[in-house]
């Protein structure tokens, strides 16, 4: 369907703007009953996008600042591979205190799901210790030494208590720098 989906949140829902960074989704400033949003356009199952919503909906109770997923009419949180969440104004972190205020965050992430399942479909670290290839990941692609200390890395995990991680948060076009308790 495309983004022809996006009417699903009413018939006043439009494209804007398409927004740079995304490497796996079509990415996009959308306007839904008069408010701007983020329109995210991918080809991930529908368990998988399930568990996101259901994610992001979790550390939004629990007081973290995040693009809370809209409901389309009929309150769907998405159709067809296209899920439209709330826009949030913010800059990539910059100054040593940013990067303090972002490890703190993702601190605060891992707290929060802890024993959280595992992304349906992807793989853990702990997988990829016996597993050669994961969601988007090809251990068989890699040098077998550095293949060796990865796994020697994840080794360290074990017995620890799983929880979410973010996946790329050295990329400061993942993360945005918000004002403390703004969305």
């Amino acid at each position: 369907m495309g983004w022809e989906a996006l009417g699903q949140w009413g018939q006043d829902a439009v494209r804007i703007k398409q927004l740079k960074g995304g490497s796996s989704n079509d990415v996009w400033s959308v306007r839904i009953n008069g408010h701007i949003a983020v329109g995210r356009l991918g080809s991930r199952a529908d368990d998988d996008l399930a568990w996101e919503a259901e994610l992001l909906q979790h550390l939004d109770r629990e007081g973290m600042i995040v693009p809370v997923p809209l409901p389309t009419t009929d309150g769907r949180l998405f159709v067809d591979g296209l899920m439209v969440m709330e826009y949030m104004e913010g800059e990539p972190p910059k100054a040593e205190s940013d990067w303090r205020r972002v490890a703190n965050t993702l601190r605060d992430l891992h707290r929060l799901t802890r024993d959280w399942p595992q992304r349906p479909g992807w793989k853990s670290s702990s997988d990829l210790l016996h597993a050669e290839t994961g969601t988007r990941i090809d251990l068989t692609a890699m040098p077998p030494e550095s293949v060796d200390r990865c796994r020697a890395a994840w080794a360290r995990l074990i017995g620890r208590q799983a929880c979410v991680v973010h996946g790329n948060p050295n990329n400061p076009g993942n993360i945005r720098m918000t004002r403390v308790g703004s969305r």
